[in-house]
């Protein structure tokens, strides 16, 4: 299901419903990258983040375990990777078009929920990175075609060298009984959901 996102591309999106993995293969993806490159530095981005909480970083650190990869070193604030890269979690709305400039040189952007993304935090980041072969990632729930994500990636004219994928639960064959049973109740009870 996620094959062809492993090929290098400027824009890797996935969107879809709750429960197709969607942040589980972004996050496995970060480990795998972060594990074979030397150097590798990438940034997890919200519109908002309050707190480490609200970031990618404890997914990330759950597949760094799983995977059972090492060279791993995991802070308070940020992941160290072999060969001295990092991995950093960042709010978007705490950045100016100033202190943006601090994300050059990154591999790798992940903005994870981003339908909360702003058009302005999208159209500060876009350029900001720009290492060479960098990638920018975005995995989110679709609330409205209106959202800044979905106009970029689903409107009339989506950006060249883009992996654009639809996935929901069905195509997550980890997909859990318990949401399944959320689902089932929802079909039943509230169909619009």
């Amino acid at each position: 299901m996620f094959n062809d996102l492993l090929r290098p591309s400027r824009y890797k999106a996935l969107y879809g419903g709750r429960g197709s993995a969607k942040s589980h293969f972004f996050a496995e993806a970060m480990v795998a990258n972060a594990h074979g490159n030397k150097g590798f530095r990438a940034v997890c981005v919200r519109e908002v983040q309050k707190s480490l909480k609200e970031s990618a970083k404890r997914l990330i650190e759950d597949k760094i375990a799983v995977t059972g990869v090492d060279g791993f070193e995991v802070l308070n604030d940020s992941i160290k990777t072999p060969g001295g890269g990092v991995i950093t979690f960042q709010g978007m709305q705490d950045h100016t078009a100033e202190s943006i400039k601090s994300l050059e040189g990154f591999n790798v952007a992940w903005v994870e929920e981003a339908q909360t993304l702003s058009a302005r935090s999208l159209e500060m980041l876009r350029p900001t990175i720009r290492a060479p072969k960098s990638e920018l990632w975005f995995s989110w729930n679709p609330r409205s075609a209106d959202d800044p994500v979905d106009a970029f990636f689903r409107g009339p004219t989506p950006p060249e060298d883009a992996i654009i994928r639809r996935i929901n639960y069905d195509q997550n064959m980890f997909f859990p009984a318990e949401l399944e049973a959320e689902r089932q109740h929802d079909a039943k009870n509230n169909r619009d959901r």
